[in-house]
């Protein structure tokens, strides 16, 4: 869910920008078009802590490249061994003159059954959880800003950061979260926090983006948690090792082959 919730290698960077009485629109449309690296890698943790109270942890890779019309990201499971190898490639389509956009491609590769299957963008696959974590499958990748309305609730502060408080209300209501408050900080329009609530208006997940820092004048969020409130679940993201620009990445790697035959290391 990039830049109205997340996406792991490139919605939670950006330039400074500057903006007064602005609508709730205009402040998610901002962050949308923050400016990102044309290629990027990086290495994460994955935290998964449970209901009886135990982590699992993950290690993974993941690699993007932004080709102007679409946007390839893959994300691999390295460790534990019985994760090893598992990938998910997203392939995400710019909006046209008119502000429509193809649906994204997805796909999900699971070595143990030598198998990939395509992950549907929208409906209730795509509310799904993401390799048993409390992100979903939408939160990985775009949202169209077209299928939301919007509406500034105000201002507050997050972690000390001045941010714009905006309700983003679905026009599917069949969403698993039709309902989320985005927490966008004046000074880049970069998320910092994120309240989801379900179909019966509760809350039901919390996002928290953390750490920031800045290489090659894009801001980034190193450490970014899923809160499951009403299950008492969440999922941490620890972000490393990572490189924005930083040489070509080989179109053959961001695709389903590469996957399949583990080329992606």
């Amino acid at each position: 869910m990039k830049k109205t919730i997340f996406t792991l290698t490139a919605f939670l960077m950006g330039a400074g920008l500057f903006a007064q009485s602005l609508t709730g629109y205009e402040i998610m449309k901002k962050a949308d078009e923050v400016p990102e690296p044309v290629t990027s890698s990086s290495t994460a943790t994955l935290t998964i802590h449970t209901k009886k109270g135990s982590d699992r942890k993950r290690e993974v890779i993941m690699k993007s490249k932004d080709y102007g019309d679409v946007k390839k990201e893959v994300i691999v499971f390295v460790t534990p061994k019985d994760v090893s190898g598992t990938g998910y490639l997203m392939f995400e389509y710019e909006e046209d003159s008119k502000g429509n956009k193809k649906d994204s491609d997805n796909w999900l590769y699971m070595p143990a059954m030598k198998k990939t299957r395509r992950i549907a963008s929208s409906g209730s696959e795509s509310d799904g959880s993401f390799m048993g974590t409390d992100f979903t499958y939408r939160d990985m990748g775009d949202r169209n800003l077209n299928d939301y309305d919007y509406k500034l609730l105000g201002e507050e502060s997050v972690d000390g950061t001045e941010c714009y408080k905006v309700e983003c209300v679905a026009k599917d209501k069949t969403e698993k979260d039709p309902r989320y408050i985005s927490y966008i900080a004046k000074s880049d329009f970069i998320l910092r926090k994120c309240e989801l609530f379900d179909r019966q208006n509760q809350l039901h997940r919390v996002l928290t983006c953390t750490n920031f820092t800045t290489i090659k004048g894009f801001t980034t969020a190193q450490r970014m948690k899923m809160e499951n409130v009403q299950s008492g679940t969440w999922s941490l993201f620890e972000t490393a090792n990572i490189v924005y620009d930083g040489g070509d990445i080989d179109d053959s790697m961001l695709t389903v082959a590469a996957l399949e035959k583990g080329r992606i290391r």
